[in-house]
């Protein structure tokens, strides 16, 4: 009798602490589901978004993009995601998405800056930036931007220029602001490299994408101190050395 007992309350032991470690999850359970059902009650939903920067992306784009246009919880949000998808803009160079608890998120754009034009046909213009990403299809370029001739057509806007028109990238990006206006293209040629074209003035050769800083100097320098209406060619290959030709 005593063994029978004593098996009867070894085995009501066990139910005891198998029950109380069946209420301890419930518990836990039950907690986690009120504390997420809660946190995704409109109590926590992105009711205020802030945008700063961006004056290319209009403030209806940036929430449809990023979905903060349906207000939804905060908890919901993966600030690294949205991020990811307003970068893919084609005007958005970097951005960053905050969640301010308990209603909050804030969005920083900082933009990329049109370099060149680049004749998109149909009397269209897309505007590239320094890496060759094209930012805008337009029908007028903006003043103070590079004239870029290149093979082929351009992109859609958020796509990229093939490398192998980098070079002429780099030297739009140095040309000095003060001759950008005077400049009817830059372009690339097989035989000289990259050259400019002056309007009503010289081809200016300068070769290979190299030293841009100093070719850039001795053009503005002759731009400046020479007459070059009688001048066709100007060979600035060797920057301490330019050749000119009449």
């Amino acid at each position: 009798p005593r063994v029978v007992r004593r098996q009867a309350e070894v085995r009501r032991s066990a139910g005891r602490r198998r029950l109380r470690v069946l209420l301890g999850v419930l518990g836990t359970a039950g907690l986690v589901a009120g504390v997420i059902a809660f946190a995704h009650s409109p109590l926590f939903s992105a009711r205020h978004v802030s945008i700063t920067g961006g004056p290319h992306e209009s403030r209806a784009e940036v929430l449809a993009v990023t979905g903060l246009g349906s207000r939804p919880p905060l908890i919901d949000i993966s600030a690294g995601r949205d991020a990811a998808a307003l970068e893919r803009l084609p005007w958005v160079a970097r951005a960053s998405v905050t969640l301010n608890w308990p209603t909050g998120v804030r969005v920083v754009i900082a933009e990329r800056h049109a370099l060149g034009a680049l004749a998109a046909g149909r009397r269209r213009v897309a505007l590239v930036d320094g890496s060759g990403r094209v930012l805008a299809d337009v029908a007028r370029a903006p003043a103070g931007l590079a004239p870029l001739v290149l093979p082929g057509g351009p992109p859609t806007p958020g796509g990229f220029l093939p490398a192998a028109d980098r070079p002429v990238l780099a030297a739009a990006a140095a040309l000095p602001r003060r001759i950008v206006g005077r400049v009817a293209s830059v372009s690339l040629r097989a035989a000289d490299g990259v050259v400019v074209q002056l309007a009503h003035g010289p081809l200016v050769v300068l070769g290979p994408a190299e030293a841009l800083g100093a070719k850039m100097v001795s053009l503005a320098t002759l731009i400046a101190r020479v007459p070059l209406q009688s001048v066709r060619r100007i060979d600035l290959r060797v920057a301490s050395s330019p050749v000119l030709t009449p």
